[in-house]
C-alpha cells in the first residue's frame, strides 16, 4: 500500500472478525471515519467525504455492484463471513472505473478458497431479535476451486418514539417503527477452474430475498409490506500472455425486483382506463410489482508490464440498464446504455517517484460523449515519508430512475411527497485535486490528505410547486431531479495506527468535509453556497485493541468509538450530532491444527444514546440504545 500512487484504505478480514458488527453498514462506519450511513428500508444510504451513495462506486472483486433500490445499494446482500478485505479509494476515479466514482470507490474482495477444504460459520444473536447466521464452505479439487455461502439476517425492529408529524401536526400514538421488522438471506456460489497454466475461468451466482414488515395504525396506516428478490450470474476469464501480462473478460447479468405485499385492501390513484375512471384496487394477499431492474455488464481489459518501469492498463466496457415499473414510467419501461474505453499508464520514473496518467471516454445514450482524465504521483523523499498528489476529472451519468421514474409516497413518516424524473438532465462532472503526506514507521503510521472537489451540473432532488392534481391527491410536497448550478467540497482526512506493544494497538481517524451547492430555487440565495442535504462536517472514530494469549486461551478486547457532528438539511430540521461507543470481547477457546473456535460477547452503544426525534423529521441515528450480543465463530481447515 505504501507504494501505491493513489492512497488506499484497507479493512482486513481480521478487523472484520474483531468488530462483530450487526451489519455491513455498522462495520464500515465504525472502522472508517470517512464513511457515514443513515438507515432506510430502501437500502444503504452511504456518504463518503460529503457525497452520497450516487457518487460512490461499490464493487465486488473489482466488478461494479449492480442493483439499487430507490437509488441505494442494498449491502444486506453481502455475506460478512465471506469478505477477505475491503479497499476504499477516495476521490474521483472515473478514468479507471467509470461513472459513479466521483466521491470514491469501495471494493469488497471476497474470500477465495486456498485449502483442500474449509468451513467457516458465524452465528450472532442480539437484542430486538437481532440474528445473523453466515456460513461459507470451500473446497479445492484438482484444478477446480469452489466457495459456497449462505447469509441470513433478521431483526424484530424497534420504536424509539410514538410521535409523528402528519399534515403539519405533531401527533402521538404512532405505530410506526424506527427500524422495521425484516428478514433476508443470500445464497452465493463461486467456481474457479484453472484450465491450464495460462487460462483461468470463473463463474458465480447469487440469489437474494428480503421481506420488510411494516406496522399500521388507526390514523396512519401502511397498507403494504416490502419484498425484494434479486439474482445475478457472471462468467469471467483470464489469459496470461507471459510473465505478468494478461487479458481478462467478464460478463454479468442481474435482475432486481421490488414488490409491494398488500396486507390491507387499498384503492389506488391509478385508473383502469381514462373513460370510466375506475380506480384500481389492490387486495390483501396480492404481491404487486413496483420495479424490475435488469443490468448487463461486459468488459474486456488488458494489463501489460512494459519492462521494469511501465504498467499499461487498457479496456472497453459496455453497460445496459432496463427498468420496468407500471404507473411510474411513461410506457411502463425505459432503458439506457453506456459504452466506454479507457487506458492508464503507471511509470516508475525513478526509484522514489511513480507517476500515473489515464483517460476514459464514455458514450451515454442520453448525455453523449464525455472524457475523464486523471494524473497522480507518489514521491518518497525519505525512508519513512510518502508524498502523494492527484488531479482528476470525474463523470457521472444520470441514473435510469433520475431520468424516467415518478413516484408518490411517504418516506420515514414524513410528508406525502411526489418525486419526478427529468429526461433533460445533463451528465455531472467534477474536478478533484488532492495532496497528502504519509509517515510509515515500524510502530506508528499516519496519513494526512487535503482535497477539493468541484462539481458541475450536480443532480439533486429540488422542491418544486405542487400541481393542482397533486393537491387533489393530498400531496404535501413535490420534488424533481434537476441539475444544480455548482457544488464544491473542501475536506481533509487524517488516519493513524500505533502499536506501542505487541498486545496493544490504537487506530483511528478524523474526516472533515464542507460540502455546499448552489440551489436554483432559493430566490435571493440563488448564488449562495448552501450545505448539501444530509451531510455532516466532522466525523471521527477511535479503536483500541488489546489481546493476550495463554496456553489454551486467548482474550481480545476491543473498544470502538464513533463521533458524527450535526447532519445538515436545507428545508427540514438538522439532525443532532452524536457519539457512540461499543465494546467487544473475543475469547479463543479452541486453537487446533484444523479447528478453531472464537466466542464474542459485547455491548453496542455503551452509554445508551437514543434519538427520539418524531417521525417525519430528520434524526441523527436509529440506534435503539444500549444492546448486548453474543456470537460464535467456528473454522475448519484441511490443507
Amino acid at each position: 500500500l505504501k507504494d501505491a500512487p493513489v492512497q488506499t484504505e484497507v479493512i482486513t478480514s481480521k478487523a472484520l472478525e474483531q468488530y462483530q458488527a450487526r451489519s455491513i453498514d455498522d462495520l464500515l462506519s465504525g472502522l472508517s471515519p470517512s464513511l457515514t450511513f443513515h438507515d432506510g428500508d430502501m437500502g444503504s444510504h452511504i456518504q463518503l467525504n460529503g457525497l452520497n451513495n450516487d457518487y460512490i462506486l461499490i464493487m465486488i472483486n473489482g466488478k461494479r455492484m449492480n442493483g439499487d433500490v430507490g437509488g441505494q445499494n442494498d449491502l444486506n446482500q453481502l455475506n460478512p463471513a465471506n469478505i477477505e478485505r475491503i479497499e476504499i479509494v477516495k476521490g474521483a476515479a472515473s478514468s479507471l472505473y467509470g461513472s459513479d466514482a466521483i466521491a470514491g470507490v469501495i471494493n469488497i474482495i471476497t474470500k477465495r478458497n486456498r485449502e483442500k477444504m474449509e468451513l467457516t460459520n458465524t452465528s450472532r444473536i442480539g437484542e430486538y431479535g437481532d440474528i445473523r447466521q453466515s456460513t461459507s464452505f470451500g473446497f479445492n479439487y484438482g484444478k477446480i476451486k469452489s466457495v459456497t455461502g449462505i447469509n441470513f439476517r433478521h431483526t424484530d425492529g424497534w420504536r424509539n418514539t410514538d410521535l409523528q408529524w402528519d399534515q403539519n401536526q405533531l401527533k402521538s400514538g404512532s405505530t410506526m417503527l424506527t427500524v422495521n421488522r425484516s428478514s433476508n438471506y443470500t445464497l452465493s456460489e463461486n467456481i474457479e477452474w484453472q484450465v491450464n497454466r495460462k487460462l483461468d475461468l470463473t463463474a458465480e451466482g447469487t440469489y437474494y430475498e428480503r421481506w420488510v414488515m411494516r406496522t399500521h395504525g388507526p390514523w396512519k396506516y401502511q397498507a403494504n409490506d416490502f419484498y425484494y428478490r434479486n439474482y445475478t450470474f457472471a462468467v469471467g476469464s483470464k489469459y496470461k500472455l507471459g510473465k505478468r501480462n494478461y487479458l481478462a473478460a467478464d460478463l454479468s447479468y442481474g435482475r432486481y425486483g421490488y414488490f409491494y405485499d398488500y396486507k390491507l385492501n387499498e384503492h389506488t390513484d391509478y385508473f383502469l382506463d381514462n373513460d370510466r375512471h375506475e380506480r384500481i384496487t389492490y387486495f390483501a394477499g396480492q404481491r404487486i410489482k413496483q420495479s424490475i431492474q435488469k443490468q448487463i455488464l461486459g468488459q474486456v481489459k488488458s494489463v501489460f508490464y512494459l519492462g521494469e518501469d511501465h504498467i499499461l492498463n487498457a479496456g472497453i466496457e459496455y453497460q445496459y440498464n432496463h427498468l420496468e415499473s407500471p404507473h411510474h414510467i411513461d410506457g411502463d419501461r425505459a432503458s439506457v446504455y453506456t459504452l466506454a474505453a479507457y487506458i492508464q499508464e503507471e511509470w516508475t520514473a525513478r526509484e522514489n517517484l511513480v507517476l500515473t496518467a489515464g483517460v476514459r471516454g464514455t458514450q451515454h445514450k442520453e448525455t453523449g460523449l464525455n472524457f475523464s482524465p486523471k494524473i497522480s504521483g507518489l514521491y518518497k523523499p525519505g525512508e519513512h515519508i510518502n508524498l502523494r498528489a492527484s488531479y482528476a476529472l470525474g463523470y457521472k451519468a444520470p441514473t435510469i430512475k433520475e431520468l424516467y421514474y415518478n413516484y408518490t409516497g411517504v418516506i420515514g413518516g414524513g410528508a406525502l411527497t411526489a418525486y419526478h424524473g427529468n429526461t433533460d438532465l445533463k451528465a455531472q462532472t467534477s474536478q478533484y485535486a488532492s495532496i497528502g503526506i504519509e509517515y510509515v514507521g515500524q510502530k506508528f503510521q499516519a496519513s494526512l490528505t487535503g482535497y477539493m472537489n468541484y462539481l458541475h451540473n450536480m443532480i439533486e432532488l429540488v422542491e418544486i410547486s405542487v400541481t393542482p392534481d397533486e393537491k387533489f391527491l393530498e400531496v404535501e410536497k413535490s420534488k424533481q431531479y434537476k441539475n444544480l448550478t455548482k457544488a464544491r467540497i473542501y475536506g481533509m482526512d487524517f488516519t493513524f495506527n500505533y502499536r506501542p506493544a505487541k498486545s496493544l494497538s490504537l487506530a483511528g481517524g478524523y474526516s472533515y468535509a464542507d460540502p455546499k451547492a448552489q440551489y436554483p430555487n432559493k430566490g435571493i440565495d440563488y448564488m449562495k453556497y448552501l450545505p448539501i442535504d444530509a451531510t455532516s462536517s466532522h466525523n471521527a472514530n477511535l479503536n483500541i485493541l488489546w489481546q493476550h494469549s495463554w496456553k489454551l486461551y486467548r482474550l481480545g478486547v476491543g473498544i470502538y468509538g464513533r463521533y458524527q457532528s450535526t447532519r445538515r438539511y436545507i428545508n427540514d430540521n438538522n439532525a443532532d450530532g452524536f457519539q457512540t461507543w461499543r465494546i467487544n470481547t473475543a475469547h479463543s477457546l479452541l486453537k487446533m491444527k484444523r479447528w478453531s473456535l472464537t466466542m464474542n460477547a459485547g455491548v453496542d452503544n455503551v452509554f445508551d444514546y437514543v434519538d427520539r426525534t418524531p417521525f417525519g423529521r430528520n434524526r441523527a441515528t436509529s440506534t435503539p440504545g444500549r444492546t448486548f450480543y453474543v456470537s460464535a465463530l467456528i473454522k475448519f481447515k484441511n490443507n
